[in-house]
């Protein structure tokens, strides 16, 4: 039997945290560790070393992006996959202009704060360091299959990293 994967879930809403502890362990080969804390990420990090984190950009005393470049440089040595959450927004596609454009998803939605400046997934993930970027609300098996391919690809980076071969 392999080892199970280890994911470092942050988010401020402590029922979401349990939901996806209870369901990704549910399901099996996953170890679950979760806080509500921002601040505690850093230490949590450390202790469990987990292969994937996976956080929500709005949280109080610190932002996801922040949390992620924090744990980026905690960890120059070691690669890992964050995929980041929000309820901020959302993809819509504008029939007028025939095009893509990120806003919000509910009124609610702004009455917890100014969006960020960067309004498409690609740019926010490359500015915060994460390697994908889903909204509010996901299912569980949304979460397996993102967690999935993350994680593949940073398996084939890995071992590209390390194979001194040369193709010819």
């Amino acid at each position: 039997m392999s080892e199970a994967i280890k994911v470092l879930f942050i988010d401020d809403e402590p029922d979401l945290c349990e939901m996806v502890k209870l369901a990704l362990e549910g399901k099996g080969g996953y170890s679950v560790t979760t806080t509500t804390d921002p601040t505690a990420a850093e230490s949590l990090f450390t202790q469990t070393q987990p292969d994937i984190v996976i956080l929500d950009n709005v949280m109080p005393k610190l932002s996801g992006g922040d949390v992620a470049k924090k744990l980026k440089a905690l960890m120059t040595e070691r690669k890992f996959p964050v995929i980041m959450i929000s309820g901020k927004g959302e993809f819509v596609y504008l029939k007028k202009s025939k095009e893509f454009k990120w806003m919000p998803n509910a009124p609610a939605v702004k009455t917890r704060g100014p969006l960020p400046d960067i309004k498409n997934s690609e740019e926010l993930a490359k500015h915060y360091g994460v390697t994908r970027y889903a909204t509010k609300p996901f299912t569980v098996d949304f979460l397996i299959e993102a967690m999935g391919e993350e994680l593949a690809k940073f398996v084939v980076r890995k071992k590209d990293e390390t194979d001194d071969t040369q193709i010819i």
